[in-house]
């Protein structure tokens, strides 16, 4: 039993453990992640745009997800993890592809790359008091100094309606730098830090594929599909099975119309709903 609970232990730490390069987006909606299928097997994911496609394929990358969770709200749905272990060339092809890719960098799948999460000694030392340029300034010089050497943008309260003293000197930190580079140099301020954590990623399957409330039949379909929803639909997006975008339309009729004229095969149909909600749904045509 204990050889078995120490198989177990080792397992969940190498998981744990990781490596991707994580991605992020210019744009959430431009080369974000869908499911990729030529004959219904050997599903895997890949991108909605066909440059970055052309990269995975050279690497022959066949996880390509969305890394969920992260705390800074402009940066949903942009952050993308590539789980594996690929040569720097990778990430230099990826980084030099700029206008859909904004960064590029080796990481850990279980973290995000440039956030932490920390606590500050006291209430009232490090608080955030504005900007200089784009870098955060608080109340404490040599805080200051960090953030400026590691390009901190974002400095914001975890529970800001908190009565907690504990919760209210939680904070999370953003940066254009490498986490684990920042959370070196905050831990060596001992005297404003009291502890940092790593942000934890959740991993969004497949910008949430087929949710319970909208349903798509017949799926296969053989000249046009209903559906049914909850929400109201503001725009439908079809991509094929290589990423690229083939129908894109706010009318119903304009969709059937379309989907009608499509060849046997696997499709992705994208939903945008007027609550600003996006989904994913696997679409095979007869």
């Amino acid at each position: 039993m204990k050889k078995i609970l120490l198989l177990l232990l080792i397992s969940n730490l190498i998981l744990a453990q990781q490596p991707d390069v994580e991605i992020r987006l210019v744009n959430a909606n431009v080369g974000t992640s869908i499911i990729y299928n030529q004959n219904q097997v050997n599903e895997y994911t890949a991108s909605n745009d066909a440059g970055i496609n052309t990269i995975l394929n050279s690497y022959g990358v066949r996880s390509y997800i969305i890394k969920g969770g992260h705390l800074y709200q402009p940066y949903s749905g942009r952050i993308i993890s590539i789980v594996g272990v690929f040569p720097q060339q990778f990430v230099n092809d990826l980084s030099a592809y700029t206008s859909v890719v904004e960064s590029a960098r080796i990481s850990d799948k279980s973290y995000f790359s440039d956030a932490l999460n920390l606590k500050l000694v006291n209430l009232n030392i490090g608080t955030p008091i504005g900007y200089n340029g784009n870098i955060v300034v608080t109340n404490n010089t040599s805080l200051n100094q960090i953030f400026q050497n590691n390009n901190v943008f974002y400095f914001a309260q975890l529970y800001p309606t908190s009565t907690s003293n504990v919760n209210l000197r939680s904070y999370t930190a953003v940066c254009n730098c490498n986490a684990n580079s920042l959370k070196a140099d905050l831990n060596n301020l001992i005297s404003v830090i009291e502890s940092t954590d790593n942000v934890g990623a959740a991993y969004l399957s497949n910008n949430q594929f087929e949710k319970s409330k909208t349903t798509i039949s017949p799926n296969p379909f053989l000249n046009i599909f209903s559906i049914e929803t909850e929400e109201v639909i503001s725009k439908y997006i079809i991509f094929d099975s290589t990423g690229k975008q083939i129908v894109s339309t706010s009318n119903k009729y304009e969709l059937d119309n379309q989907v009608s004229k499509l060849q046997t095969g696997f499709y992705i149909l994208n939903l945008n709903f007027e609550n600003g909600k996006a989904s994913n749904y696997k679409l095979v045509k007869k």
